[in-house]
């Protein structure tokens, strides 16, 4: 199972010009190579010795998936002014007004720094392995934390947006008006390959969410279905939960900004009314993407990288479903897709990748 992790260029550096700058993700310091050598990427294969290059590695053996959500009508949103009550600090962008519930807001691949099967595009994953639910879903304030199982809610919202963003579509016209509790509810089909585990990521909902799918309450980190904190991702390993069609997931935030005893920042409610000075509107419910991936039945879930030399490259991968001792290969592959440098350790272990600097004209030094 094959996951690539690619460099980040640096904005401004041209990239025809005679040395590009790339750098993983976690690096501490910038490694500077001719262009024609420029480490971009990091391919990590879960394969038994002596296995074939991360270039055999076939969409087959990851697992495939296909999502079709059964969204509300789009014309149930639209762009709630902000800003105060009176709108006088709404100030919509160029970019806020290209925003439609007609297409998916932030398609881009949301784990830019791990992306699995061939290719490894950071900005748009194989699209043959994950799905982006973002989009409009059902939405409505909640009384209390009883499941609406199987009902439509009142109303839509535009995820990823936080509530209280315009482009929510339900922001709050005042301070008295704000929701601390809410549903969101997304029906959809799903269609996975045979022996494919599926995961379920939210990349960030602030405050604490519980999540059903199917009726049923998730567990995350050993813990049924609740994940606490507004600030980092979690997920959920859902394939036995899931069915081919008719997939109904909920999700039941609460968020009592400042009201709360949790970290907040400068969130204020008062904000909603008063914008303006050190504090700012609270940004509660879902904002960042939601998505689902196909993964195999041992699959690497995260990573520790540490580049803080420019020759050695220290890389932990952490593998869900394949034991403690998952034989692992890494290979660092240039912009060409050439194999400039690999190793092999377990899974969970660190494992040092010597990478060999290049030389003026424009090789490696491994040659």
């Amino acid at each position: 199972t094959h996951s690539s992790v690619w460099g980040t260029p640096d904005a401004e550096t041209d990239s025809k010009s005679a040395f590009d700058l790339c750098r993983f993700i976690t690096a501490a310091e910038t490694i500077m190579l001719p262009a024609s050598v420029a480490l971009c990427a990091l391919a990590i294969l879960l394969l038994p010795a002596g296995a074939a290059s991360h270039r055999a590695a076939s969409p087959s053996a990851l697992g495939e998936l296909s999502v079709v959500s059964h969204r509300p009508a789009a014309s149930t949103w639209r762009r709630t002014q902000c800003g105060s009550p009176s709108g006088d600090a709404d100030i919509p962008t160029r970019w806020a007004s290209e925003v439609s519930a007609d297409t998916t807001p932030l398609p881009a691949y949301p784990r830019p720094q791990m992306v699995r099967g061939r290719g490894g595009d950071r900005d748009k994953g194989d699209p043959s392995l994950w799905s982006n639910l973002n989009g409009l879903w059902e939405w409505e304030p909640a009384a209390d934390a009883a499941p609406p199982f199987g009902r439509p809610l009142n109303g839509s919202i535009l995820v990823p947006f936080p509530v209280e963003s315009c482009l929510s579509g339900v922001a709050p016209a005042s301070s008295a008006t704000l929701v601390a509790q809410m549903w969101y509810r997304l029906v959809f089909d799903a269609a996975v390959a045979d022996g494919a585990k599926t995961l379920l990521h939210f990349g960030a909902v602030d405050w604490q969410a519980t999540v059903y799918l199917n009726g049923l309450l998730l567990r995350h980190d050993g813990r049924l279905g609740n994940h606490t904190g507004g600030y980092d991702g979690f997920g959920f390993d859902v394939t036995d939960r899931l069915k081919h069609a008719g997939n109904e997931l909920l999700v039941h935030v609460l968020d009592p900004s400042d009201a709360g005893a949790q970290p907040n920042g400068k969130q204020r409610v008062s904000a909603v009314d008063r914008p303006g000075g050190d504090t700012y509107t609270p940004s509660s419910g879902i904002w960042q993407t939601v998505w689902m991936e196909a993964v195999p039945p041992s699959y690497i879930s995260t990573l520790k990288i540490d580049q803080a030399s420019t020759t050695n490259v220290k890389v932990t991968a952490f593998v869900e479903g394949g034991g403690a001792t998952t034989p692992v290969r890494f290979e660092v592959v240039d912009r060409d897709g050439t194999t400039v440098a690999e190793a092999a350790g377990a899974a969970g272990s660190e494992v040092s990748i010597f990478v060999a600097p290049a030389t003026a004209g424009g090789a490696s030094g491994a040659d």
